[in-house]
């Protein structure tokens, strides 16, 4: 990498020395100030690519880097909505995460407390028979054989089940779901944004399959029942991509893409782009898988509830179809840029 600097006058920084910004530093904006910028010529980055040496403020000089333009917004009330919002993420993330620690050790500590001791008797008995599993054991087993809570992000199982809505995952998609897992945790590669088709033309296509279908084979009152399913999935996804649906080495990709296609400081008003604009098939499996688990913490009747499994499981089927065609065949592998955003 060749990080000399051009004479006077022959580039030009958009940010200049001592002004006030916001970089990233891992998922989060913090406010900076620009020491120093350099040119970089690197195939990596391409032509005219900048660096800026940067010192976060409250922070030791010690943590002052060369970070790329990539990683630094101007310092304006646009910017600053996003940084409210990845911060506003990332403490609800972090208080399920200690919610949900909390509550693990409190199990342990009453299954110890609860634990009975073993008799000299029972000792010398040997080993005794294997009881059978209870109900609750059981229908945990059936939810992760069917692939729900695949170590998502911040994927937080309830305590209390309200009202349990059973899916039927194809096989196909089950295994679509460990390739993803493998590839994202495993392997360290992204699924490739934006994707095509999107949710958006996936429902949309979904909607088409739906009403072609006879009617012995249809799902209830779809003239009813299918634009409210359709809406009520895409809210779901909308709400619950960026808090529930992410692995975390993915969340550095969603702040980049929500920059570049949603908050960014050059992207119009009228092109901005939802998640359901940006991400695929990928995604909304994990929504669907995940189902269950929104659902039960949701204020809803048995009727919609009903309504909402229906509609889910022709979903499934309609994906697990159209797997070659809606699924990523190869994620994209990252940059050495990338993961040192990841480790923070």
């Amino acid at each position: 990498m060749d990080t000399s600097n051009p004479p006077p006058g022959t580039f030009k920084c958009d940010f200049v020395e001592n002004e006030r910004v916001l970089c990233f530093h891992g998922p989060l904006l913090y406010e900076a100030k620009v020491l120093k910028c350099k040119r970089v010529k690197d195939v990596a980055y391409g032509p005219g690519g900048f660096n800026y040496f940067v010192h976060y403020r409250g922070w030791k000089n010690t943590w002052d880097e060369w970070v790329h333009e990539d990683r630094v917004l101007k310092w304006d009330e646009k910017n600053l909505v996003v940084q409210r919002m990845l911060m506003a993420d990332h403490r609800a993330h972090t208080a399920k995460d200690k919610e949900e620690d909390t509550r693990k050790q409190e199990r342990e500590r009453r299954q110890s407390t609860h634990q009975p001791k073993e008799s000299i008797s029972q000792k010398e008995a040997g080993p005794a028979k294997e009881s059978k599993p209870s109900k609750r054991e059981s229908r945990a087993k059936k939810v992760e054989d069917e692939g729900y809570g695949t170590e998502l992000y911040n994927w937080n199982p309830p305590t209390k089940r309200k009202m349990e809505v059973k899916l039927v995952v194809p096989e196909v998609l089950k295994a679509a779901l460990v390739d993803d897992w493998e590839a994202v945790t495993k392997n360290g590669q992204l699924v490739i944004l934006p994707r095509q088709p999107c949710v958006d033309d996936l429902l949309m296509e979904f909607r088409e399959h739906i009403l072609s279908l006879g009617s012995s084979s249809a799902p209830s009152k779809r003239e009813e029942n299918l634009p409210q399913f359709l809406i009520g999935i895409k809210t779901y996804f909308e709400q619950a991509l960026g808090t529930s649906l992410l692995y975390r080495f993915e969340r550095p990709q969603y702040a980049e893409i929500l920059r570049k296609y949603a908050y960014g400081p050059d992207v119009p008003a009228e092109q901005v782009k939802t998640n359901s604009n940006l991400y695929g098939a990928e995604h909304l499996l994990r929504l669907l898988v995940s189902l269950p688990t929104l659902m039960t913490s949701a204020s809803m009747d048995t009727s919609s509830m009903n309504v909402i499994r229906e509609y889910s499981n022709h979903l499934l089927e309609f994906l697990a179809k159209g797997k070659t065609r809606f699924f990523l065949q190869q994620y994209e592998d990252t940059s050495s840029h990338y993961l040192s955003i990841t480790r923070g």
